[in-house]
């Protein structure tokens, strides 16, 4: 294959995904400031639908991003968004926030959107949104605090303040049935698609 493969992110999780696979790729950072869209409907009431098209169109964005500099490569986006009582959770700003969005979420059922998709030549090629059921066991206060200290500078990093690939898991009663879109990529349905348009066998 002449041209190659990028995942436009910065985290590490869904980098080792996407690395676990074998598949050879790079890695760039987005530049995309994805504030202006985010903030269009934080706070607002809105459908999951809405929230599910968020998610799509961030990842989009970035990929497109860096295929405006990486022309002939496919790029591929991933983005999250978090949908409670008819609500978008934003990833928290501190830890009074993220304290504050644990005993929100705490005893309930939520829906993590995790969206994957690929660009080439600034033109979506691909795309694909998981909807995951998440229910959260009930939580103290002490415990919310304690996990915090535990897990530190991270929480502010993880949609809804929690870190389901390590210690987050623990805040859980069940979770959806696609660890890897959780974990922030739609890893199987990924490779899917690449081995259809043969950059994988």
């Amino acid at each position: 294959m002449e041209y190659g493969i990028i995942l436009a992110t910065q985290s590490e999780i869904r980098r080792n995904l996407l690395k676990n696979t074998g598949i050879s790729f790079k890695t760039i950072k987005s530049d995309f400031d994805e504030t202006q869209l985010q903030d269009a409907l934080y706070g607002k009431i809105c459908s999951l639908k809405d929230a599910q098209d968020l998610a799509k169109k961030l990842s989009f964005e970035k990929a497109k991003n860096v295929s405006g500099r990486y022309s002939g490569d496919l790029i591929i986006g991933c983005d999250q968004t978090l949908y409670f009582k008819k609500r978008i959770l934003n990833k928290p700003v501190n830890y009074e926030e993220s304290f504050e969005q644990l005993k929100y979420l705490s005893g309930e059922n939520h829906k993590l959107i995790t969206a994957t998709t690929c660009v080439m030549e600034s033109k979506q090629i691909w795309s694909y949104i998981s909807v995951q059921d998440m229910q959260m066991r009930p939580l103290s206060d002490e415990y919310i605090k304690n996990y915090i200290r535990e897990i530190g500078d991270n929480v502010l990093n993880i949609l809804g303040a929690y870190e389901i690939e390590g210690k987050g898991i623990n805040l859980f009663e069940s979770i959806g049935d696609d660890l890897f879109s959780i974990q922030g990529i739609s890893i199987l349905q990924l490779i899917k698609f690449l081995r259809k348009v043969g950059y994988v066998e």
